[in-house]
């Protein structure tokens, strides 16, 4: 395992983009019942103000979700892995097509919970997500179950396996192409990007952010698996910025 004292600190050139659960969020049984440290939306605010804006979450989760998470003005989010991007400025992009068949499937994922007890479907705009966490046993069956149910819309959707979770969403979108799209935008470019994340999810926004000259860091591979230290890695980057800024 790298160790946080192995990999370079953040400078006023970085750009930082973070995941949400299980990098800045411990994992909790539901994603409704995540815990939020106290300090860790002041953490980030500190990042935006030293970085001049240049912090993104990117993360699965919908949009309210992650302003109610982190209620923070101007803070650029990739939402359902790049499907809805905010800029700093508040202008909102779609960046995927709408699956007609979304509402249909929701149905059938729903009719369909009774046979894997402990299971749940948590709803997006654009897709959904089906975490077994609760059934570890049924993983493979509820795949196979999701599989056969968009298979008619190969080419358009996809089922991408997360962290006890497959997740359907349309297909082209990810956490690499939102990372590009923002380091194209004020007041990302221009600027060495940084991706932390803990999931095979977070994989793509992590080699796009090493293509672009930047790091990757994996939560597993870095932190020891801890949000925890994620955050207080970040608070002591935050500390370092604000006294680069003052020296």
């Amino acid at each position: 395992m790298t160790s946080t004292t192995d990999i370079p600190d953040l400078t006023r050139r970085s750009a930082l983009f973070l995941d949400l659960d299980g990098t800045l969020l411990d994992i909790a049984e539901r994603h409704d019942l995540v815990w939020v440290a106290p300090e860790l939306p002041g953490v980030i605010a500190r990042l935006e103000s030293a970085l001049g804006g240049a912090v993104a979450i990117v993360t699965g989760r919908p949009l309210s979700d992650v302003d109610r998470l982190l209620p923070l003005s101007g803070l650029a989010v990739a939402a359902e892995h790049g499907a809805r991007l905010r800029l700093p400025d508040g202008y909102i992009a779609a960046h995927a097509a709408n699956l007609p068949e979304r509402d249909d499937w929701v149905d059938a994922v729903k009719a369909a919970l009774h046979l894997w007890p402990g299971a749940f479907i948590e709803e997006k705009s654009v897709g959904f997500v089906v975490h077994y966490r609760q059934a570890p046993s049924f993983g493979s069956e509820i795949g196979q179950f999701l599989a056969d149910l968009v298979a008619p819309a190969a080419g358009r959707a996809e089922i991408l396996p997360a962290l006890m979770a497959f997740e359907i969403r349309a297909e082209g979108v990810g956490k690499g192409h939102a990372v590009r799209h923002l380091m194209a935008e004020s007041p990302f470019a221009g600027r060495v990007p940084v991706f932390i994340g803990d999931d095979v999810t977070d994989e793509e926004g992590m080699a796009a952010a090493e293509a672009m000259g930047g790091q990757g860091l994996h939560v597993h591979r870095v932190f020891g698996g801890e949000p925890a230290a994620v955050r207080a890695w970040l608070a002591r980057m935050a500390d370092g910025l604000e006294a680069s800024q003052t020296a």
